[in-house]
């Protein structure tokens, strides 16, 4: 089901190559709703053992709600997410991660594209138009899914959580831990802001109400926001409808994003 919920405004925010910019969520956004998260793709690796599995489970059992909960405060929900992520990453230092577990993830793992948005993003890397790709998930998989898939275009900028590497383990998590309500595009190197500087509009695609803080509110007037509901979508459908300009439900297409926007 789709439903338009601003048609004034994309009326008014015209959507052209040469004066927009793509900011998008990598999970359950770019790829399908039933997709396993680039987090839990790691447990398919089978590397880290049962007891990694059942930890990682309570943890996602315990705070997964909190984050789809559109009832919950921002600050109680950034506070859970901020231990949940630091949780599940000493999990990785307590079983010991391996590199190659990330390639064994992507290989035997359901990560899967959600329907058009390979095609989305080829479309946007011939018109030359940014991606900036912005998730709390782990970059170093995000990057080998898309090179996996031959779709690692030179549009694309990637701001996640990177895993360094020692040895062929764990060493450290690169950088400030990014989680669900602390995504944003601030974290852009200045090498890519540059590329966005005379573009005024942009198209946020995500799947979370906290999705929408990933550009600053001087810009959400210029910003079309496109939101992917998947879970509890009777309970969160009124707060998602009041927030992004589309909403799309029901393992919805990027072909929806481009019926609405005529973008190619």
């Amino acid at each position: 089901m789709v439903y338009v919920n601003n048609e004034e405004k994309i009326k008014k925010v015209k959507l052209e190559k040469d004066n927009f910019y793509v900011v998008a969520d990598f999970d359950q956004t770019l790829t399908e709703g039933t997709s396993e998260s680039t987090w839990g793709i790691l447990a398919s690796a089978n590397d880290l053992g049962g007891d990694y599995i059942r930890k990682r489970n309570d943890l996602y059992e315990y705070y997964r709600p909190i984050e789809i909960d559109s009832t919950i405060s921002n600050q109680e929900k950034s506070e859970a997410m901020n231990t949940w992520w630091k949780a599940h990453i000493n999990l990785f230092f307590e079983y010991g991660l391996k590199e190659d577990a990330i390639l064994k993830g992507i290989n035997s793992g359901n990560l899967k594209y959600r329907d058009g948005a390979k095609e989305f993003l080829h479309k946007m890397q011939q018109a030359k138009v940014p991606v900036i790709i912005i998730s709390a998930g782990i970059g170093n998989i995000i990057q080998e899914f898309f090179k996996h898939e031959n779709d690692l275009l030179d549009n694309m900028h990637i701001i996640s959580n990177y895993i360094e590497f020692q040895d062929g383990y764990i060493k450290t998590i690169k950088g400030e831990t990014i989680h669900a309500l602390n995504k944003n595009i601030v974290n852009l190197e200045d090498k890519s802001k540059r590329l966005l500087e005379n573009r005024k509009n942009i198209l946020l695609l995500g799947d979370g109400l906290a999705d929408l803080k990933m550009v600053s509110e001087k810009d959400i007037e210029n910003t079309i926001t496109v939101g992917f509901l998947e879970e509890r979508v009777e309970e969160n459908l009124e707060y998602f409808n009041k927030a992004f300009d589309i909403v799309i439900t029901n393992k919805g297409s990027f072909k929806d994003v481009n019926d609405i926007l005529k973008l190619y």
